[in-house]
């Protein structure tokens, strides 16, 4: 009987082991998350800064790097740009960033621009590219960039995707379904996506998810819950977060409510922190000047810095939305905004950082 019951065992635990071997061979190329990031202590100063088409770093982009960091009296650890599906992966541009010891961080915009007159142009509340994407329709394009990036090789952050709970990109879930799947839709060529850059080995990538905190451009309706495009840990290496405060109106005529740094991101850094472990970036913040209550820029500055060092622990690196654009969100729209920038980031927490010269 013994004899009996070893042998029984020994055929299970072989069973057991061929079982695991045929699902791990089924298992697609995202199924363990990639290597650890934001291994820094504190949390990393980072900007977007070019004024014009924000496609390709400028041919004097180290130049205006260079610049912002003198303004600012710190380093940038990380700087973004926003190439589209109409461009190749930035090689060269990466490779000077790198020899700075900065990050690349790609924001990598689903559309054409040259075919789209904008990218967040209704047409009429629907867009086919995602559905394109999915048929295959472009995988020669994202398997190039991907072995691009891989050649690469060293550490770039591509940003896709993004802000897809809002109203407003081509690619986000109000303009592919909606309630009828438009979440799932985007979860789908997330995962389509990533998968080709691991399936090629691209690991040195690592990929920020990215929804915008509260607007009354957000339909704030139960199937944009920010969870429900959430395509899981094996997929995500950053979790991102973007948010304003505009007050007190755009650019269009348009009143817009006052959100100190609180109510631009405690509700969705709390919803994030319970998707998944990733560390936490802000990857476009920003006010005008403004006058509110006895607050106005330099405070709202000051009280964000303090509230990343001591409330959102978890925030690994933020980008400063360093433009003139719809509204005046650069530190230096006055002396006084950038007098706390400079004051605020003096602070060894955003100092101790990966990425200072």
């Amino acid at each position: 009987m013994k004899l009996e019951r070893i042998t029984l065992c020994a055929i299970a635990i072989a069973l057991s082991a061929c079982t695991q071997n045929k699902q791990a061979q089924n298992t697609n190329f995202s199924k363990q998350p990639t290597e650890s990031v934001a291994n820094w202590e504190g949390c990393m100063v980072s900007a977007y800064l070019f004024q014009e088409d924000g496609r390709a770093l400028p041919e004097n982009s180290l130049e205006l790097i260079e610049e912002f960091e003198t303004l600012i009296e710190h380093d940038l650890g990380s700087v973004m740009w926003y190439p589209t599906f109409a461009d190749n992966f930035p090689t060269k541009e990466c490779k000077a960033l790198k020899e700075k010891n900065i990050i690349p961080h790609l924001t990598w915009e689903l559309f054409f621009p040259d075919s789209v007159a904008y990218n967040t142009m209704p047409l009429e509340d629907t867009y086919s590219l995602i559905d394109q994407v999915l048929n295959g329709n472009h995988d020669a394009y994202i398997e190039q960039f991907a072995l691009d990036a891989k050649e690469y090789s060293d550490e770039v952050l591509i940003r896709f995707l993004h802000e897809f709970n809002g109203n407003w990109y081509l690619w986000g879930g109000k303009k592919n379904g909606a309630e009828n799947g438009g979440p799932q839709k985007v979860v789908a060529v997330w995962k389509y996506v990533v998968d080709k850059f691991r399936a090629v080995g691209a690991d040195n990538v690592k990929w920020i998810w990215n929804p915008h905190g509260p607007s009354i451009d957000i339909v704030a309706d139960e199937w944009n819950n920010i969870a429900n495009y959430w395509p899981g840990d094996a997929y995500v290496d950053w979790i991102g977060m973007d948010a304003y405060n505009w007050y007190p109106k755009d650019p269009w005529g348009g009143t817009r409510p006052y959100r100190d740094f609180d109510n631009c991101f405690r509700t969705l850094y709390d919803a994030c922190t319970e998707l998944g472990d990733q560390p936490i970036m802000i990857a476009e913040f920003g006010t005008p000047e403004f006058e509110y209550e006895g607050q106005n820029k330099a405070l709202w500055i000051q009280d964000a810095f303090d509230k990343i060092k001591n409330d959102y622990t978890r925030i690994k690196l933020f980008v400063w939305f360093q433009i003139n654009k719809e509204l005046d969100w650069r530190v230096n729209s006055s002396d006084a905004a950038l007098l706390k920038f400079k004051e605020g980031i003096k602070d060894p927490y955003f100092s101790a950082m990966k990425g200072v010269k």
